[in-house]
Formats: C-alpha cells, structure tokens, sequence
C-alpha cells in the first residue's frame, strides 16, 4: 500500500512539472510579439507622405487674395504648359512690371494692351517642375508689379507637374482709396499716373527691363532697332493756376484762413449735416461764398465722437480731387495744393467730444462731371480707414 502511494504522489509531481512548461514557453513568444507590433506602428507615419498633395505654402487652382497691406508677395503655382491669369479691381491697374528671367516666366504683352487691368504670367523653357523625389519646393520665377495707386505686388512662382495643379486665376482684392491713404501716411508717392486714364501701351522686347503699362517713353529696349509707334494723346486741359499770376493769391491767402476760422469758431453751430462717425472722427464743412483772385476758403470742422483722446494722422485734412467711373466708384484721387492753412488747435490731438476747426485756402480746379472734391482725414492709429466728406454736395461724407 506504501509502494502504491508513492507511485501516486511521484505521478502527480510529474504531471504537475509538464503541465507547467507550455505555459512558460507561450509567454516569451507573446511578450516578443507586443513589442515587435508597438515597434513596426513607430515607424509607419514618417513613411505615409503622400507625394500628390499640395504643399500649403502656395496656392493652386484658383487664387483669391485680400491685399491688406501696401507690400505684398503672392505664391501661385504653375505648371510647364499651363498660365495665370491675375485680375486687379476695375479701378486699378499696373503702372510698372518688374519681370525676372525671361527664361523662367515671361509677361504676356498683348494680353496687356487688350486689357490693362489684367497680368497674364507664362513660363519659360527653363521653368521646370522639380523632381519626384524632392520635397522642399522653392519658387523659380518672380514678377513683380506697381500698381497706378502705389500698391506694389510681388508674385511668386512654384513651378509643378501636374497641370491640374496650375493657377489658372488669380484675383486681387482690395481698395483703391485705402491703399492711397495708407502710402500718403507713410510718405510714399500715391497715383503714379496723375490721371484716371490715358489710354497708352507699350511692347516688351526680350531685353526689357521694365515695363511701363502707361509711358511708352519709359521702356528701355536693346538690340531692336524699332522703336513702337507712338500713341496719340490729348492734351491736358490748363488749370486755373496756369493762368493766373500766383503773387496776389499768396498775400491775400492767410489773411482769407484767418478771418474765416475767427468767424467758425466764434459760431460753431453753422456746421451741420455731419458725416458718421468713422474710428471716432467726424466732419463738417463751410464753403465760404467769397472768393478773392480766384482763391477760394473752406471750413472743416472735425468732431471726436469718441471717448478718448483721438491723435490725426499728419497731413490731415487732405483736399482731393476725385475722379469716379459711370457706377459713382473712385478710380483716381489726386491732392489739391492748399495756399494757406490755419488750424484752431495746433497739436493735431483732440479731447473726447472736443472739435477742432481748420480754414484752407486752395485754388478751384475745373471740374468735370465725373470729378468732384472731397475732405479726407483721419486718425493716427487707423490711417489707412479715413473719414471723407464731399464738397459739392456738403455733408455727403461716407
């Protein structure tokens, strides 16, 4: 009976060894697995980079750009047998182009002198897109533009493979009248064509440095013995001042402010019909009916609505001499010379509610139907939104 126990218990001790070692050798392979599985999903992202989309920093397809500021760089793609097309606002257009290499993007003069509000961009033979196995795209070309308001755009050029990718159109957005205030407060030449519209185009030879949209005179051209026909003109009609002597203006001129901001500011309830409020500010305007050697005085009344301390932008107020399109929109601003100006509160700063009164003596230009006279001023921290208001009708300020 001994002999039958132990036979017992040394059977159970070994079934009890065996049956544990399946469960030792399971283990080690299932731990290996875990960590083989963490370490292949590791390096699977660096390695899932689609080749096919485009890259953020530039545009393709279709370009829309809301120009907010005077200096600007646009990134458009473009493909080898592909072009763009950039549109500007109807009462804007290039007054200078800066092309770059003619071998990687050229300008499309005839494009131009059919429509001046439109740049047509192709590339070159040398404007090549990059290879499959490069990632970092860099641009090829460059086009840079003036507009006739001052705004300069630069344009950048990615060249791609897939035509589909092209920008086949570029649409410039932005305003005239914000653009000239913006580079009047910083003291840089505004309406570089001194007129709405001249009508006049100019070829591009492949030597051109510059193109001059507007002076034909302006182009420089190597190595071509023709020179472009010259494109008739009409004459400037003569201002006032061209034919009067200006001594006799000079000396009445600041006696004239004088004795008309005296009057304003002893009956400053004459001033009605004041324009919104535009960052705080608004207008008023007195046209004095007297006029001595064709000189004539206006009154500007300008009122902080605010409730703080309102600083003006240098120069204000400004007289400008508008010139609108059939649908009443500003195509050309241009200053008006002032003879003489006296301000009631010399430290361009005005109080909350306060007002402050500015006589200007200017020489009235003729005017046609679609010009018309206009106060603009505006704030020091907003000069690019100024506040107008219009001579003719008095109190028509926007």
């Amino acid at each position: 009976m001994k002999l039958i126990n132990s036979l017992f218990i040394v059977l159970v001790s070994f079934i009890a060894v065996v049956a544990q070692q399946p469960v030792a050798t399971t283990l080690k392979p299932a731990t290996r697995c875990r960590v083989c599985v963490r370490r292949t999903v590791k390096t699977l992202p660096p390695t899932a980079v689609s080749e096919t989309q485009a890259p953020a920093e530039f545009f393709v397809g279709e370009a829309r750009v809301n120009v907010t500021k005077d200096e600007t760089v646009v990134r458009l793609a473009m493909a080898q047998h592909g072009s763009v097309l950039i549109e500007l606002p109807a009462n804007d257009g290039p007054r200078y182009i800066i092309p770059g290499d003619p071998e990687m993007a050229t300008v499309d003069q005839k494009a131009l002198e059919r429509n001046k509000r439109a740049i047509v961009v192709r590339p070159g033979e040398q404007f090549l897109p990059p290879l499959r196995s490069t990632r970092a795209r860099t641009p090829a070309a460059t086009v840079t533009a003036q507009m006739r308001s001052g705004l300069v755009v630069t344009f950048l050029f990615y060249p791609v493979e897939d035509l589909a990718q092209n920008v086949h159109r570029c649409v410039l957005s932005y305003s005239r009248d914000e653009v000239v205030a913006r580079r009047r407060a910083a003291g840089l030449p505004v309406n570089l064509d001194g007129v709405a519209e001249r009508g006049e185009i100019t070829a591009q030879s492949a030597a051109t440095i510059t193109i001059s949209v507007e002076n034909p005179q302006d182009v420089k051209i190597e190595n071509n013995p023709v020179a472009p026909a010259p494109t008739l003109t009409a004459p400037s009609p003569p201002t006032p001042a061209e034919n009067e002597k200006p001594e006799g203006a000079e000396k009445t001129a600041p006696s004239m402010v004088h004795d008309a901001l005296q009057e304003a500011i002893k009956k400053p309830k004459q001033f009605k019909n004041w324009t919104k409020p535009v960052h705080g500010l608004s207008l008023a305007i007195l046209q004095p009916a007297a006029r001595s050697e064709g000189v004539a005085v206006l009154l500007v009344a300008v009122r902080n609505k605010s409730s703080d301390i309102l600083k003006l932008a240098p120069g204000s107020p400004d007289l400008l001499l508008e010139m609108v399109d059939e649908r009443g929109q500003s195509i050309n601003l241009q200053s008006v010379k002032q003879l003489s100006l006296e301000v009631s509160n010399k430290s361009e700063v005005i109080a909350a509610g306060a007002t402050v009164y500015y006589a200007l003596a200017y020489r009235p230009p003729v005017l046609t139907t679609r010009q018309q006279l206009k106060v603009v001023v505006s704030q020091a921290s907003a000069a690019d939104e100024p506040v107008s208001i219009k001579l003719a009708s008095q109190g028509g300020g926007r």
